[in-house]
């Protein structure tokens, strides 16, 4: 008996010792940008020159041996760009072929190859060549899908189906996991992201908008990893009071608010940068778990080579941020680039992209 009380007492002192993870963070506000040189260990600047300028913002994606562009806009196109910046093929998607640009909801890898979703339930696979192979069906419908292994994705239901009463759905080995449900009293509302998840690590991050909170998959199941505190600035109920589109553009336009648009990006083992929006304005937020302080950005800005705002990155894969930056951004901040950088450039550079491809500073 006596052994007992000494296990449980043992027991008691080494939980009391242990100091709890921080679990919600009030930010930081810093006036200055995040600077390239401030987390970065090199930066690597490709121009990519398409038969025709790229429109808006495409979806970068990065294998080992290829970049994929996907772009939206005017049209919608695919791009399998080699590392070192030049287009090997490209396919423009109709509105009356097989694969319609319409039911496009996202491009996903397969190693070297990409797969085109449509519908949110069906991917068709193309090859190293672009060319078509096999078709898929995904195990359930959703906006978002993110393959970590041939056996496990996490998808994004994101209101695409009706249906559907949670947010985030996991297959693994054919068994399939729901967490997350859907709050049914806020409007309906689906929105395009570039990064709603992230590898870190070994895990999986995920964000969602006007959440507060980035979430973690990992060898415990999918769970809450942090919350942000806006305090009196948080959106809080106002989306309960949104019945239709004219109150979703009113409270847009109210710029009142502070709210996570859900991007989420990992850093080290350390470190998770993600956006914030605060009264209208994209932020950075940059949280340090060594420190335990979350510091809230302006931007991210080069200091290095171009001196161009930078914004967000696309995607965080390996240790590396990738961001996208038009032609014609640069053509409008011509005066404040240096001439190192201009001597670069190719004399129709206002109609590439460029991809800046950042590779983090060890800690």
């Amino acid at each position: 008996m006596s052994r007992t009380v000494l296990a449980i007492i043992l027991l008691l002192f080494i939980s009391c010792k242990k100091t709890p993870e921080q679990f919600s963070f009030e930010p930081k506000i810093a006036e200055k940008p995040l600077l390239v040189s401030d987390i970065g260990q090199s930066l690597e600047i490709l121009e990519i020159q398409t038969k025709y300028p790229i429109s808006g913002t495409p979806t970068i994606l990065k294998s080992d041996r290829y970049f994929y562009l996907f772009e939206e806009g005017i049209v919608t196109s695919l791009h399998q760009v080699d590392i070192d910046g030049k287009v090997r093929k490209s396919i423009d998607f109709g509105h009356d072929d097989k694969l319609n640009a319409d039911g496009i909801t996202q491009v996903i890898l397969r190693k070297n190859g990409v797969g085109v979703v449509t519908m949110g339930e069906k991917v068709i696979w193309f090859d190293e060549n672009l060319e078509e192979q096999d078709t898929e069906k995904l195990p359930f419908k959703a906006n978002f899908h993110f393959p970590i292994t041939d056996e496990k994705i996490i998808s994004f239901n994101n209101r695409i189906d009706d249906q559907e009463d949670y947010d985030i759905l996991i297959q693994q080995n054919g068994e399939i996991e729901r967490v997350l449900p859907i709050r049914k009293d806020e409007y309906n509302f689906v929105y395009k992201s570039y990064s709603s998840f992230t590898e870190w690590n070994d895990k999986v991050l995920f964000s969602q908008t006007f959440n507060d909170t980035i979430y973690v998959l990992d060898q415990e199941g999918f769970r809450p990893l942090f919350h942000v505190d806006f305090g009196s600035n948080a959106v809080a109920d106002r989306l309960t009071q949104i019945q239709h589109p004219l109150d979703m553009l009113a409270f847009f336009n109210e710029r009142k608010y502070h709210y996570l648009p859900g991007e989420v990006y990992g850093l080290d083992a350390n470190r998770i940068l993600f956006q914030i929006n605060e009264k209208g304005k994209r932020k950075v937020g940059l949280l340090d778990f060594q420190s335990n302080e979350l510091t809230v950005y302006p931007g991210i800005v080069d200091n290095s080579i171009s001196n161009m705002i930078l914004y967000f990155p696309q995607i965080a894969l390996d240790g590396e941020l990738y961001f996208g930056i038009s032609g014609e951004q640069i053509l409008e901040n011509y005066d404040r680039i240096p001439d190192s950088f201009k001597h670069r450039l190719s004399t129709n550079y206002a109609e590439s992209y460029f991809i800046y491809r950042l590779k983090i500073k060890p800690r």
